[in-house]
């Protein structure tokens, strides 16, 4: 929940911002900390960090910098006072502190996204899932960067890759919910787990919603 502005870290910061791009590429209006005289008065004395609206359409954006019992029982009691009212959406965004904040990533074109995304099937084909898988999953941050057409960016976590095709309606709430559960597996193979093995099919879910990240006319 937010307090003063001065409080927040760095990496919520970036994740604001990052927040505030996606929303208005949507078409919504953004702003950060908004004053209680704006908000509903069902929301009583929560204010969430960022809103962000359009017509019909409203969000209340709250962000945490770690996943924790403590604070899901909160979030679960902020939750409970959006019940009912259906124009109202409460969201929840996690900022974790950064290793990697000096490396930045250019962005890619979608033509050689595309032609990485035939090496994985290529990959796949000759028996190589595991490099194949790993492949895939890049090709997903690629095709964020891509869409949001910055020059240049910081490394995602692999939930807020997904959060972000997402919030920009480049993948369905489906496909990001089947390969949430998939990041467990991905994390394993990144880290060198050699016991974890992608089969084809699991290659496959993540090319696909790669795929259908780029059918959406992205430059």
């Amino acid at each position: 929940m937010s307090t003063a502005r001065n409080q927040h870290s760095q990496e919520e910061l970036d994740l604001l911002a990052s927040l505030r791009r996606q929303y208005e590429a949507r078409g919504f209006s953004f702003e950060i900390e908004p004053g209680p005289q704006g908000l509903p008065d069902f929301l009583g004395s929560y204010v969430p960090d960022a809103i962000a609206r359009k017509s019909g359409e409203n969000v209340a954006i709250e962000i945490r910098k770690n996943r924790s019992r403590a604070n899901e029982l909160s979030l679960q009691q902020i939750r409970s006072r959006f019940d009912g009212h259906s124009d109202w959406t409460f969201a929840v965004a996690y900022a974790a502190a950064d290793p990697l904040k000096t490396l930045t990533i250019k962005p890619a074109a979608v033509p050689a996204i595309e032609r990485q995304l035939e090496d994985v099937r290529t990959l796949t084909a000759q028996g190589q899932s595991r490099a194949a898988f790993l492949l895939a999953w890049s090709l997903l941050e690629a095709t964020l960067l891509n869409v949001e057409g910055e020059e240049e960016a910081r490394p995602r976590t692999p939930a807020s890759v997904l959060q972000g095709l997402a919030m920009l309606g480049r993948i369905e709430p489906e496909a990001e919910h089947r390969l949430r559960s998939a990041i467990l597996l991905r994390n394993a193979v990144v880290h060198g787990d050699l016991t974890k093995q992608p089969t084809a099919e699991d290659v496959e879910t993540v090319a696909s919603v790669v795929a259908e990240a780029l059918s959406d006319g992205s430059a």
